[in-house]
């Protein structure tokens, strides 16, 4: 008997060969959507290929996580296809030479720098205006599910998401903006604008196509909150101390930002992410979801990155 559950334990698909298995189906919807974009200009969809050819799929398959089991296949991957057509749109958008002027993203050129800028602005609009499309379109819902998904993504986009998010990092607060409670404060709005909105909106779009209670569904969107406070510094830590070949992209580019590195050191900014780690699995534990998946894919993301500070720390040290 001892024997037989070794074999089935070897048998059963790990955390790892389960995300495998959702990226390379989602990769086969992100291909079959951008097929449907012609007659488009074959330059548009090119470039759109481009920028959505690679990624670590992180909001994709958050939300895969938190919608489980019982939630429609064919819907989860198809809000999945607009969730990433939104990132990437962020992304085409935060390269521009009008905006962080970045030359390399996935460890690729980024879209302007391969297609030229204006076709890269063109790409990330037509990205944004076939994600909600796709969000309108999901099948098997409610008309109010529908409505959810589509208001999740268009207030991800804008003025209280990225588009907000965006303008206060590169040009600040105003005294109209009503923060005032010190460098935390600021940097903790940015944060959640830039890079916690996009997984509150994958944590969002799961729970509805899962059908969460609200009970459930309030402490998931804290974790997503907490997750993308942890990533944003997490993020600023490699920018600092790392380079654009161990990244894949363009680092120092926040030089001068009011970040919470730049304002509390490596070593606070390191136990501030592992903090909201912690905090972040807290909520996820009170939601009642299994764990386990989340905690697999948020180890195989931060631990690369988390693991880089000390080793930079100390080649910095040694020059």
């Amino acid at each position: 008997m001892h024997q037989q559950a070794i074999d089935k334990a070897k048998a059963a698909p790990t955390h790892f060969d389960m995300q495998e298995s959702f990226v390379r189906q989602l990769d086969a919807r992100i291909t079959h959507h951008l097929s449907q974009l012609s007659p488009a200009p074959a330059r548009l969809i090119d470039a759109a290929s481009d920028a959505m050819g690679s990624g670590k799929r992180l909001r994709p398959y958050l939300l895969h996580l938190v919608a489980g089991d019982v939630a429609d296949r064919d819907a989860v991957l198809d809000m999945a296809v607009a969730l990433e057509m939104v990132h990437t749109a962020s992304l085409i958008v935060d390269d521009l030479p009008s905006m962080d002027n970045a030359m390399l993203r996935r460890g690729r050129p980024t879209t302007h720098a391969r297609f030229g800028e204006a076709t890269a602005i063109l790409t990330a609009i037509g990205l944004l205006n076939h994600a909600i499309s796709i969000a309108n379109g999901v099948a098997g819902l409610a008309d109010g599910q529908r409505g959810a998904l589509v208001s999740i993504l268009s207030g991800v986009m804008g003025w209280q998401g990225l588009v907000a998010g965006q303008e206060l990092d590169l040009h600040g607060f105003s005294d109209r903006d009503g923060v005032d409670d010190g460098p935390l404060d600021r940097i903790t709005r940015i944060n959640a604008l830039k890079t916690g909105a996009l997984l509150c909106a994958a944590v969002e779009a799961g729970a509805i196509l899962g059908g969460r209670p609200d009970a459930e569904r309030s402490l998931l969107r804290r974790f997503g909150e907490d997750l993308g406070q942890a990533f944003q510094i997490a993020d600023d830590l490699i920018d600092m101390l790392s380079d654009s070949a161990a990244t894949g992209k363009d680092c120092r580019k926040d030089v001068g930002k009011e970040t919470y590195l730049a304002v509390y050191g490596a070593e606070e900014a390191l136990r501030r992410c592992r903090g909201l780690l912690a905090s972040a699995d807290a909520a996820l534990v009170g939601a009642g979801l299994s764990p386990e998946p989340f905690r697999c894919m948020i180890d195989a993301i931060f631990t690369p990155m988390l693991d880089r500070v000390p080793q930079a720390q100390a080649a910095s040290a040694a020059r």
